[in-house]
């Protein structure tokens, strides 16, 4: 398979959700070649997006043929578009995951539409249904990478004894100029109704910085507000095992500035450390189970959020249920060999080469499924496009 992504090394839910597949599929035995339109100091300009395009398809005519030549975002169309011939692939796939949704360019619906080849494939069934006029959209939901798994896992197996203090926690970049659209504002404004019904709360927000100034402004002079900055992997995941409640609010907006949350894989990240969630009041319902492993505003409203909030902080024992139920739902619905599978089937059409858990061949393909081409099976580098 020919992956092109849109960037490597910088982090972030698209990113996450292509390294599991990536791993998925050689885990698989299938052979990945990679190739990012980014990566650390590689900033996005024109000429790295030409020297991008000139990567993708000098692979693929090289190391061709393939399967499948899989994009990671629908503004990489027409680089995929012309890598699907020259790659002898016999499918191509976009992955759509929520705003690119709406914000995607005409040229690039036009080729979508009109492109013999190219299909789109998405996340979650709000992405699907949001994509209803491109037509009928498979879901591939997103994986969790082993390594980050087991971190998170573990992190959740050895919680910190509760805090007197509740701790709310909401993870999304922090260098984002939209950063309005994760909802901070109205979280903040949430929060200062429901420490009148319930007392003192603590908000920790953490993710990818440099922090903006505009950040920083609408935090100072909160009350117990804690900004983390680029935290590491450990670190993100003791924050998600101490918290009380992990909270995403993320505006839905379908023009600009478009925002928006078709998944939201750190809801699926938090409840694997055993943090009960709170979703958006519009997308993400497949990453929790309402009621069960978390809970969802009627509305976008601070007072909506803080109704929600008021009821699950009050109610320790409910929490309490909440935190064993969700760590459980997480840990089935990210099973591993089960994504493999899932992987194959939506990228490949077919199941895995291999067994994910031993590397001995899997059982024969049924005779209704399409084989995948002969190829050896052993990992490629990924290729920078700056390189």
């Amino acid at each position: 398979m020919l992956l092109l992504a849109p960037s490597g090394g910088l982090g972030g839910g698209i990113e996450r959700y292509l390294d599991a597949v990536q791993e998925a599929l050689r885990a698989g035995g299938a052979e990945v070649h990679r190739v990012d339109l980014r990566g650390p100091g590689n900033s996005l300009t024109l000429r790295s997006r030409l020297r991008f395009t000139a990567a993708a398809l000098r692979v693929a005519v090289r190391s061709g043929p393939f399967d499948t030549v899989l994009a990671g975002l629908p503004n990489l169309i027409p680089v995929a578009a012309l890598a699907v011939p020259l790659a002898k692939a016999r499918r191509g796939l976009i992955v759509f995951h929520g705003t690119d949704i709406w914000a995607m360019r005409t040229v690039d619906r036009a080729i979508l539409t009109l492109h013999p080849t190219l299909r789109p494939v998405t996340v979650s069934s709000f992405s699907s249904g949001a994509l209803a006029r491109v037509g009928m959209t498979p879901v591939l939901r997103p994986g969790i990478p082993n390594s980050w798994r087991a971190a998170l896992l573990a992190a959740g197996s050895r919680r910190p004894t509760r805090d007197a203090v509740p701790t709310v926690l909401s993870v999304f970049r922090l260098n984002d100029a939209d950063w309005v659209g994760k909802g901070l504002r109205e979280l903040l404004a949430a929060l200062s109704i429901v420490r009148g019904q319930v007392g003192p709360v603590r908000l920790v927000v953490a993710g990818q910085g440099p922090v903006l100034d505009a950040v920083r402004q609408a935090v100072a002079g909160q009350e117990a507000v804690q900004l983390v900055e680029s935290p590491d992997d450990s670190t993100l995941a003791e924050l998600f095992a101490a918290a009380d409640l992990f909270v995403l609010c993320t505006r839905t907006r379908v023009s600009p500035p478009r925002s928006g949350e078709g998944y939201g894989l750190v809801l699926t990240e938090a409840q694997l450390a055993g943090c009960p969630v709170v979703g958006p009041a519009y997308g993400a319902r497949d990453a929790y189970v309402d009621g069960v492993t978390g809970a969802t505003p009627a509305d976008e409203s601070p007072q909506a959020l803080a109704a929600v909030l008021t009821d699950l902080l009050s109610d320790q024992a409910r929490l309490a249920s909440m935190r064993q139920r969700c760590a459980e739902w997480a840990q089935l619905t990210t099973e591993p060999e089960q994504h493999v599978r899932n992987v194959f089937r939506a990228v490949l059409g077919t199941q895995p080469a291999t067994s994910p858990a031993t590397g001995t061949p899997a059982p024969p393909v049924p005779a209704q499924a399409t084989p995948a081409s002969p190829q050896s099976v052993h990992p490629a580098d990924s290729i920078a496009a700056k390189q």
